[in-house]
């Protein structure tokens, strides 16, 4: 049992950093939102420490849902508010890249 509440805890762990990511993607603090990205990619290896367990019911597998519906959830908002930043990154990055070819014409 108390492996379960290990693995709950650990996916309401993600689905806060997931928050806190979503809150500095809205502020445009990248640097930060990279930072909680590390920090989610270990929780990421921690769940991944679990998954020889048998499946979850109940009140847990509630719990686990719950917490994976609200990661989706920021992450695809954080996506689309990376997109715009993105595309200007990329346009940024093309424009150098034409720049030093024509350089070493």
């Amino acid at each position: 049992m108390m492996q379960y509440e290990n693995i709950c805890s650990l996916y309401e762990s993600v689905a806060e950093l997931t928050n806190q990511m979503l809150l500095a993607a809205k502020n445009q603090d990248w640097d930060q939102l990279s930072e909680l990205e590390i920090s989610c990619a270990n929780y990421n290896e921690q769940i991944r420490d679990y998954a020889d367990l048998e499946p979850l019911s109940g009140e847990s597998q509630a719990r686990k849902l719950k917490s994976i519906k609200l990661i989706l959830a920021n992450d695809r908002e954080i996506r689309d508010l990376m997109a715009p930043w993105m595309m200007k990154l990329n346009s940024m990055l093309n424009r150098s890249n034409q720049s030093v070819q024509q350089q070493l014409i």
